[in-house]
């Protein structure tokens, strides 16, 4: 049998296996990061859409503003249930007898 030379690995992939633990809460801060700037795109459009309802652009209806303020609401809803609960977990952690 023989053994082959190993290729394909690059730097990036060597950090990985070097830290796991940097690699893990690198993927989760970006997560985070990426679905706070969702939730914040969200309540700029529907900002953006009321801006637009008042100056009477012919293009925007009423409907389209009331859907997009609550999707605005409940992204944002969530993600303070979601904080709550975080925090909730966190507290519980720190409780904890070692």
């Amino acid at each position: 049998m023989a053994i082959n030379k190993i290729t394909g690995v690059v730097p990036q992939d060597i950090e990985k296996i070097k830290s796991p633990q940097k690699a893990i809460s690198s993927a989760f801060g970006t997560y985070l990061r990426d679905a706070l700037g969702s939730v914040n795109e969200t309540q700029f459009d529907a900002d953006e859409k009321k801006v637009r309802l008042a100056l009477k652009d012919p293009t925007i209806e009423l409907h389209d503003v009331t859907i997009a303020a609550e999707k605005a609401s409940i992204a944002l809803n969530v993600t303070l249930a979601i904080k709550d609960r975080l925090i909730e977990g966190y507290k519980e952690i720190m409780r904890m007898q070692v």
